[in-house]
């Protein structure tokens, strides 16, 4: 690499002289000597072996070779004083920045605590939801730092996986339906599926046609919290995890639930981040944010169903 041959107080100085229109106006803003400022200048343009200030001009002007020598000087002062930032907010145990990637679901059932629990570890988090091809595609492409997603298919290896939770699915129905096999309910009722170009809804469609089952689909849902609300109207039944219910605890009262015939069906949770960064930080983060999720659906669906979250 080829040696640079100015430093920082030259470009700031003439950055100054740019801003101010003069070298005397510049050097009582920097509290520097005119002459001093002079130096800095001269020295800049001869590292550079450019003309960058029009010194016939009053004010003075920067020259064509000025104007880019200014652009570039201003990124470079940004940047510095980023960096500065960077690691003085490092030093003092916090992360500088947090690009937060959650799937609707976590969400629904721990998005705002999520928040509380970085306020104090992150200088500054951005937090955006969506599918989880969605969030992927965003973290390969460097536009998120951590994703909190459903795992459904490999993970690339460019990216270190940490395993949240593990959780099953289950059939939903009314509070007053009488309970039924899945092949009663396939034959009486409608089954309310998750929009097919969702993993949820490919995991679970591929599920039933497995089982050789054929439910008719009245309705097809994006959102799991529309598709509960349909259910505890009445009008169908689908497949869900504690998760899904989490979406809206008011709709528990209205709703049902019984586990799958054996083998079942499951999803995972996990956390993803690209290889080889934030390693001090992804293990205690995946470990609290797996007791704040766990916590809050033992609160509000263990002692009902018992067997739904057995660990």
């Amino acid at each position: 690499m080829k040696k640079v041959t100015f430093d920082l107080h030259q470009l700031r100085a003439f950055i100054t002289v740019i801003d101010t229109g003069s070298f005397s106006a510049a050097a009582r803003q920097l509290n520097q000597t005119q002459s001093a400022i002079s130096q800095l200048i001269s020295q800049l343009e001869k590292s550079l072996n450019s003309q960058l200030i029009d010194r016939r001009r009053r004010p003075v002007k920067a020259t064509l070779l000025g104007h880019e020598c200014y652009r570039f000087s201003m990124k470079i002062l940004s940047e510095c004083g980023e960096m500065q930032n960077w690691l003085h907010t490092i030093d003092s145990g916090k992360l500088p920045r947090l690009r937060l990637g959650l799937v609707d679901s976590v969400v629904a059932i721990a998005g705002l605590q999520i928040l509380k629990y970085l306020q104090p570890k992150v200088d500054k988090v951005s937090q955006i939801t969506g599918t989880a091809p969605e969030l992927l595609a965003a973290l390969q492409s460097g536009k998120l730092d951590v994703i909190v997603t459903m795992i459904h298919e490999d993970v690339p290896e460019s990216l270190s996986l940490y395993p949240l939770i593990t959780e099953r699915f289950f059939a939903v129905t009314p509070i007053n339906w009488p309970e039924q096999t899945l092949e009663q309910l396939c034959k009486r009722h409608n089954y309310i599926a998750y929009a097919n170009w969702t993993p949820t809804g490919a995991q679970t469609l591929n599920w039933l046609k497995w089982r050789n089952l054929k439910p008719h689909i009245q309705f097809e849902l994006a959102r799991a919290d529309h598709i509960l609300s349909m259910i505890a109207s009445g009008h169908g039944w689908t497949l869900a995890t504690p998760m899904f219910l989490a979406n809206d605890f008011s709709l528990l009262s209205s709703l049902n639930c019984n586990p799958l015939p054996a083998p079942g069906l499951s999803r995972k949770m996990a956390i993803l981040c690209r290889e080889g960064e934030l390693e001090n930080f992804i293990p205690s983060f995946t470990a609290d944010i797996k007791q704040l999720v766990e916590t809050t659906i033992d609160e509000h669906m263990a002692e009902r169903w018992p067997w739904m979250y057995q660990r």
